[in-house]
């Protein structure tokens, strides 16, 4: 019996690395201790102090290493009054990036960019999967993600079996969508530079179409937002940025000379080309209540301006302690920290972490796109950094959480610059 290499194990660990977080229509429907995603993070960590220590000393790796230390300190020394979602947001999300980060620097660092290319193909049959049961799933129940997001707050134990029942269709979750959200660009790449394409035209179209039809089953409005504006960015293309800008600065020019009774007919208009009582429909009639108020920051009489209220907030508590946060040597009540501020992922991270630790931050995902625009050639890069600018500029308006969008954002989409080694010729 001929004993696997240590290239081909490191490739079976994270392959079941991606596997356990996007096909969960497999892993929610087996036993509780093989669908565990964190035995294999366990694994892959392990096998890499044992064998490929080297890692470790890689420069991403190390400063990754750093900001996990500065967070663990300052957690117990001058955040140690920070409130439990907060804290446990930090070091979730750092745990995330480590298994992120490190999954691809080993690939880059073995030069085994054929087993990556494996994983991202097999990555993407799972992504196709998990938007067909979230289609089916959002068909039975259109609140089921939004339900599974909002489950610690539910106290009936029938209510939440009944919530966590729809895990075992295997659709995605809010993770699910911003990862969907950040693969149109990457695809529209390949329709457009076919002859390198893994995939022919019309795989690509059905792909776009079912994690389009994913997204409106779940109906998270500001996704659909996002991926329609970076596709549109995308689709003109490299060769087109200027032009790109230019139709871009123009379009919101004319937005805002347009009258508001326009942006509400039209809003209504579509409202009403939706089912009655979706979320979609609410979404576009609450707009247009919000624009037709005078865009009152203050009014929160709609969601709309409940959200956007947030920003205001959050500043005022930013202010008291900009440097080091809110909770910097503060009381519980974290100088008057509003908690809902946790649905704004760059407003709340800068005002619970303060200016200094969010710089100290903000170089990871800065590092990781500059050195990992190096590995690609000069077409692929605009289309990288439109996937990956549609994750971070995400946060400018929701939360950005998950092992999901983090995982598309370090592997999967560094990953998908290598599927042409695939080809047969």
């Amino acid at each position: 019996m001929q004993l696997i290499t240590k290239k081909e194990y490191f490739y079976y660990i994270a392959f079941m690395i991606m596997a356990s977080t996007f096909l969960s229509l497999l892993f929610y429907n087996l036993p509780p201790i093989i669908r565990s995603h964190h035995i294999w993070t366990a694994i892959w960590v392990l096998s890499l102090l044992v064998f490929y220590p080297k890692i470790f000393i890689n420069k991403m790796v190390l400063y990754l290493l750093a900001y996990g230390l500065f967070i663990f300190i300052a957690t117990r020394t001058f955040w140690s009054s920070m409130d439990y979602w907060n804290r446990k947001i930090l070091f979730t999300e750092f745990y995330q990036f480590a298994i992120g980060v490190s999954v691809i620097t080993y690939f880059f660092q073995t030069g085994d960019y054929i087993g990556l290319a494996k994983i991202t193909r097999w990555t993407i049959v799972f992504l196709f999967i998990t938007a067909i049961m979230t289609i089916i799933s959002s068909a039975i129940d259109p609140m089921y993600a939004r339900n599974l997001t909002a489950l610690s707050a539910v106290t009936s134990e029938s209510e939440r079996e009944f919530i966590t029942g729809f895990k075992r269709y295997g659709g995605g979750t809010y993770s699910t969508a911003a990862a969907f959200m950040a693969l149109a660009p990457i695809f529209i790449y390949y329709y457009k530079n076919i002859k390198r394409s893994l995939f022919s035209k019309k795989q690509i179209i059905i792909f776009l179409i079912i994690i389009f039809l994913a997204l409106l089953g779940m109906q998270i409005f500001t996704n659909i937002i996002v991926a329609v504006v970076f596709c549109i960015i995308a689709l003109l293309g490299m060769k087109k940025i200027k032009y790109s800008i230019l139709v871009i600065g123009l379009f919101f020019s004319i937005l805002l000379i347009i009258p508001k009774e326009i942006y509400i007919k039209n809003l209504l208009s579509v409202s009403n080309h939706l089912e009655k009582y979706s979320e979609l429909s609410y979404k576009f009639r609450d707009l247009a209540a919000f624009i037709e108020t005078g865009v009152d920051f203050a009014d929160n009489s709609t969601g709309t301006g409940l959200r956007a209220e947030r920003y205001p907030a959050l500043m005022e508590t930013f202010v008291k302690k900009p440097l080091l946060g809110c909770y910097f040597l503060s009381a519980e009540t974290g100088n008057g920290y509003l908690e809902g501020g946790v649905h704004l992922y760059w407003m709340n991270k800068l005002t619970v972490t303060g200016i200094i630790s969010l710089l100290f931050f903000l170089i990871i995902p800065f590092n990781f796109i500059r050195n990992t625009l190096k590995h690609f050639n000069s077409n692929y890069k605009l289309f990288y950094i439109l996937a990956s600018l549609s994750i971070l500029s995400y946060g400018l308006i929701k939360a950005v959480a998950g092992r999901d969008t983090w995982y598309v954002f370090f592997i999967l989409l560094p990953g998908l610059y290598y599927l042409p080694l695939l080809k047969k010729q």
